[in-house]
């Protein structure tokens, strides 16, 4: 990294040297910038170690109604056993694709997972029993 920034031109401006030399963008140029006051006038070794050692402040946590999976997407009596959607056959639908709430962390990802693993099965079932493909699908 610091290899890098140090090839990028003394004339570029400093966004484009982050760009060009380290991938840093946008939100991650601002971190980078909020971190350290003096950033753009740092040596390119002081620089590779700031990237890599960038601070974040954590004030408090966020409210849980912000961490609540939002309502909406497929309805479960849209879909069948095997999560398959009633009015496509072969679209298979799982996790936050389907209409639930739930609150953030090992509960969601656990319901995802879970369902994403019953459409996989459902969907390796469906296309065990398909004993003729439809019309216009390649083999």
């Amino acid at each position: 990294l610091e290899g890098d920034l140090a090839r990028q031109g003394a004339k570029a401006s400093f966004s484009s040297r982050l760009r060009k030399a380290a991938g840093l963008d946008g939100v991650k140029a601002a971190l980078l910038r909020e971190g350290f006051a003096d950033i753009a006038t740092l040596t390119p070794a002081a620089l590779a170690a700031a990237i890599k050692a960038v601070p974040v402040k954590l004030v408090r946590p966020r409210p849980i109604a912000e961490a609540i999976s939002s309502a909406g997407g497929v309805a479960f009596d849209a879909i069948d056993a095997a999560f398959m959607l009633r009015a496509l056959p072969g679209v298979f639908v799982a996790g936050e694709m389907l209409d639930w709430e739930a609150p953030t962390g090992g509960y969601l990802l656990t319901g995802c997972l879970a369902s994403g693993r019953a459409a996989a099965n459902g969907l390796d079932r469906w296309l065990s029993d398909l004993q003729t493909l439809p019309e216009g699908v390649p083999a």
